[in-house]
Formats: structure tokens, sequence, C-alpha cells
């Protein structure tokens, strides 16, 4: 909360393991173990082997459980006044605090399973995830400061010029690629060796290359050229190319927005971060239809607190209109129809928006990696380097209409390691077909990405008890044309692979077991396919855009609801079409461009 400026972040606070030293008389006899050990080494060890352990038994949360007792209460103390209320503390999203096992680029795809995630899954699907457990997708949110980013893959990929013009161009002035690239370098600290007057420096957030390249990143890169892709930098001049991933991590570790941002902040004594809370009501005058102040649960008890000036909404594309839609602004059907009182008759949770995924495309190679040691990993990763600091090697972008990229493709190199791909959802039968046939010492992927769907997906409310978890229906591949635009990806793709860089080291497909009634890679047996096996980036925005009118919008371009006084959405939800890139950075510019405006606002 901000009191003279404070701020409020919500939810969720993990507690760091603690190293535990030995007694005098045990250090004599274990002494020449303890010369010979690291205690970084053994502490980071520890740390991976205990939270890998974690992930094999995790079960996803179905609710918001761990809130009942609160939600229950019946008295609501008074927890004061403050200028701003801003709910959530990542990106643009909900949190507590992180943890050591977070800080390891690499185990991104195991914090999909553990407690510093929401839990999300998709309702069941009718045109998409098919072959996954129950046809329902994973919507991974991150649940710990630092939102989503605490979570993701740590790439920094803005997207294209043309992505906001269109913005701009859908009636949102302010928001044309001109006005936003300044808010861009703004929070930069790049290290990378990219195009003059794209990169900033001294910012807080830190933006460089995985070190080393994997032994196959050369290969990659001399395969695109041969099909006339340069190497470039994907965040300057030109976007149709291929380059090592740039990405936000600094001395090796993860540089989440709660490392990078808010913990600078916290220590202002104007800020009062609270968190393990679940806010679960804005408070509107409804005769002035202003915001007043939130509601929010916390140790078993409720709390109000006021805002002076405003509330601002910052708990992520999936939360932030379940929020909404809970204190009373959202569509009016749906909210009469769940018992909830209509204060704003607006389109929250419309216009959801996605990056589908295909991840089927995986390579036999004659070229073997065996990983080194764990102590040999984590001593690289304590050095700012190595597998460990490292989450996607390198991407490349495919050009579509009016040269903006339709199709993104990420290179994933063998590690040597066991894959972590068997978090992804897939059903008994994909796994024990598919992913039991990838070799991580032999095996690479190229995961294929829609940039620009046309189907479109809704965030509802189950009940109107906050309680509950949003009903996500994502609604991929309604449209063909999405379908027919990731099938041009893939077959470029494999026709990356015969490229004679690949084909030096024998790159040849693995069979996908599905949609045997098809001729094998036929386009009927992709369609096929990609409703089976296709996920998303964990990409979500839309669902409070932005836009000229409240009949298609939530927000306008000061990001201000539409109806409501005092009260405003910051976050990946805004966005009023997808970018040609992932979210992080676009999100941060976002908060940085209305964070000036705020200001401004109030001098």
């Amino acid at each position: 909360m901000i009191r003279h400026k404070e701020v409020l972040r919500s939810r969720f606070l993990c507690t760091p393991l603690v190293k535990m030293w030995a007694t005098l008389s045990v250090l004599l006899v274990i002494l020449p173990k303890i010369i010979n050990s690291d205690p970084a080494v053994d502490f980071y060890k520890k740390v991976i082997n205990e939270n890998v352990a974690k992930v094999e038994n995790y079960k996803l949360p179905k609710n918001n459980a761990e809130f009942i007792n609160g939600s229950q209460a019946t008295e609501i103390k008074d927890f004061g006044g403050y200028d701003f209320i801003i709910i959530g503390a990542g990106s643009a999203e909900a949190g507590g605090d992180e943890n050591d096992f977070s800080t390891i680029p690499s185990m991104w795809v195991n914090l999909q399973m553990s407690n510093i995630n929401w839990g999300y899954l998709t309702t069941p699907q009718k045109n998409c995830c098919l072959g996954m457990k129950n046809r329902q997708c994973l919507e991974p949110r991150g649940k710990a400061i630092g939102g989503s980013s605490t979570i993701n893959a740590i790439a920094y990929v803005r997207g294209n010029p043309e992505d906001y013009n269109k913005w701009d161009r859908l009636g949102n002035p302010g928001w044309s690629y001109k006005e936003v690239l300044p808010y861009f370098l703004k929070s930069e600290n790049s290290q990378v060796d990219g195009d003059p007057g794209f990169h900033g420096k001294g910012g807080l957030w830190n933006i460089q290359y995985s070190l080393p390249p994997s032994e196959l990143f050369s290969n990659f890169l001399q395969a695109n050229k041969e099909l006339g892709l340069e190497a470039l930098d994907y965040n300057g001049y030109r976007q149709i190319g291929a380059s090592k991933s740039q990405t936000n991590i600094k001395r090796g570790k993860r540089q989440s927005t709660g490392t990078a941002f808010l913990s600078y902040a916290r220590e202002r004594r104007n800020l009062n971060v609270i968190t393990k809370t679940l806010v679960t009501e804005i408070i509107i005058d409804k005769k002035y239809k202003t915001a007043e102040g939130v509601v929010f649960i916390k140790d078993d008890q409720k709390f109000r607190a006021n805002a002076n000036l405003e509330v601002i909404v910052s708990a992520g594309a999936i939360n932030s209109p379940q929020l909404l839609m809970l204190s009373g602004i959202g569509p009016k059907e749906h909210l009469e129809g769940i018992g909830i009182d209509l204060i704003a008759d607006l389109p929250v949770g419309k216009n959801l928006l996605e990056h589908p995924m295909f991840p089927g495309l995986a390579f036999r190679t004659n070229y073997t990696v065996f990983a080194e040691s764990l102590n040999e990993q984590i001593k690289s990763f304590l050095k700012g380097k190595g597998p460990l600091s490292t989450a996607v090697e390198a991407v490349a972008f495919m050009a579509g209409p009016d040269n903006i990229p339709s199709i993104e493709y990420i290179f994933m190199p063998q590690t040597g390691t066991p894959s972590a791909f068997d978090m992804f959802n897939f059903n008994q039968e994909l796994e024990n077909t598919y992913l039991a046939k990838i070799n991580s010492t032999t095996d690479f992927n190229i995961f294929v990405v829609l940039l620009h769907q046309k189907s479109k997906g809704e965030i509802r409310l189950k009940s109107k008890d906050p309680i509950d978890f949003p009903e996500i229906d994502l609604n991929l591949f309604e449209k063909q044309e999405d379908v027919d635009t990731l099938i041009e990806g893939i077959n470029f793709v494999i026709k990356l692979t015969k490229a004679q860089a690949f084909q030096d080291i024998n790159a040849t497909l693995i069979d996908i077991p599905i949609c045997q009634e098809y001729e094998k890679y036929s386009k009927s047996f992709w369609n096929c396919a990609i409703r089976h096996m296709s996920m998303t980036m964990y990409h979500p925005c839309g669902t409070t855009a932005m836009g000229p009118n409240s009949t298609t919008a939530v927000v306008d371009n000061q990001l201000r609801v539409y109806g409501i006084e005092k009260l405003r959405v910051v976050d990946a939800g805004v966005m009023p079409s997808t970018v040609s890139g992932h979210l992080n950075a676009p999100t941060i510019m976002i908060a940085e461009k209305i964070s000036d405006v705020i200001k401004a606002t109030y001098n």
C-alpha cells in the first residue's frame, strides 16, 4: 500500500532454505570432508535435489483453499488509508517472496509444479489440448513476488514495432512504437551486443546472453543462414532472423522483476509490502462509481484498506479480470447469472489471447552430449554461466504478412539431463509413446509458436466465491486459419533441419505416434497433431483490453477503467492484440509508461 506513495503488493511468502552448521565436536570428525567441499555448492545441491524431489509428487491446487477460514470471517478490520493501493507484485502480477530454487534459470519447467505457481488449468477444450489429461492445458501463473517472471523462461523479446503501431491505430494514442520505445530502454541494463539506439544502459533490469553457447548453437545459426535468415538483434532494427536468446539473468541467476525492481523499492519507508494475502474485492461507491479501497484476507482475517487517490489492479491477465468481476465490473449477463450486483457492464474477461505452441518436433542426431556432474554444473552456475544458467538457447522468427513475424521457433538443444517436458500435462498415451522416446543426450527440440492467433478465449467466474479459481477457456484453434499458419511454421522448421548444417549431424524427425488415421506428415496429420499436442507459451493477454470505447474495451489509453473513477488496470490484460514476442518485456514497458502518467496526474 502507498501511504504518501506506498504500495500494496499481495500474496504468498515462500520460506527460504536455511543452512545448518555443525557443532565443533562433529566438525573434528568430518574435517577432511569439509576441507574438500564447497559450502555454496553443497547448499545449491541440496536446494536442487530437495525441490526436484518435491516436484515429482506435487499436486496442483484446485482452488484458493488456504484462504477459506479468512473468507468466512464476519468482521472486517481496518487496515488504514493509503494514497495508492496496487494489487500485484510481479511484471504486473500477484505474489509473495521468491526462493533460492527459482533463481536457477534452467529449473523453469520444474517451477510450474511448485507452490509458486497458482496452478491453473483450462476448462476441458474441444479444439485444442486433446492429448492432455482431461483435455486441459496448463496455464501457469507466478505466485511469488516477481509474478510470472519468477517461473518463466526469462526470454526478453519485445515484439515487432508494427505490433505497437497497431495499438495506436486501434484507437489508443500514445502507444505507437516510437512512443513506447523509450520505456523499454528506461528499465534496461543491457549487456547484449545489439543495434545502436535500441538498448538501454543503467536501468534496474539486467539483460544478457546465457553463456557459453551449446555445442549445436552454431548449427542452428548456420542452418538459418542457409535458408536466408541471418543472425541479428531481434530487439533492434529487424526481427526476421535468428539469434541467441536475450535473457533476464544477472551473474547467471534469474533476475525477476521482484529482484530487479521491488527489492530495490522495498527499502523505502513509505512502501508497505503485504504478502501471503488474497484480495477478494475492490470496494466501489455505487452512487458515485468510485473505487474506494480493497478487502483482503491475511492470516485467516479480513481487512479493509482505503485508497485516497487510486486502486491499481496489476494482478495479471487472469487474476485481474477475476477480481474486477467479483467486484461487479464485467459482462452484465454473466455477473447477474451468478448473483453478483452489476456496477459497470464491460467486456471483462473477453478477448483472451495467447501464443499457441507446438512442442512435437524432436530430432535425433548422431551427436551425443553428456552432462557434467551436478557439482560441476553448480560450480559453473556460481560463476554466472553453464547449463543451470540457461533456460532457452536461441530463437528465430519467420516472416508473415507485411514482413511481420507470424511464427517464432525456439531451439532447445540436448542437455544430457532428463527432460522435464512431462510437466506439460500430456496424457499417459503421449507420455508413453512420445515423451519416453526422447533422449536428452542425442535429441534436440524446436518449439513452433503462433504469434498472432485469430481465435479468442474467455475468462469467466466459476462462482461469486473468491476461493474458487476462475474458468479459463483458451478456445485455441477455433479458427482454422490459426492451424494453417502453425502448419506453415512446422513445415518451415522441418525444412530448416534438412539444411546441411543439421544434416551434418544427421538430424532426423522423431516419429509422432498419434493421428495414425491420416497420411503421415500430411496437412490433415498436422492438423490433428496440433490439436492434440499444442500448448501455450503461458502468455495470456487481452482480457481487460485497452480501446477507444467501453463496448469493446475495458480501459482507455491511460488504462483507466471505463465508468469507474480512481481505478486502473496495469498488466498484460490491457494489450488489445498480441505482440510478436514474449510478454514480460512489454508488460514492464506498460508499467513504466503508466508510472509516468500517474506521476504527471498527481504532480
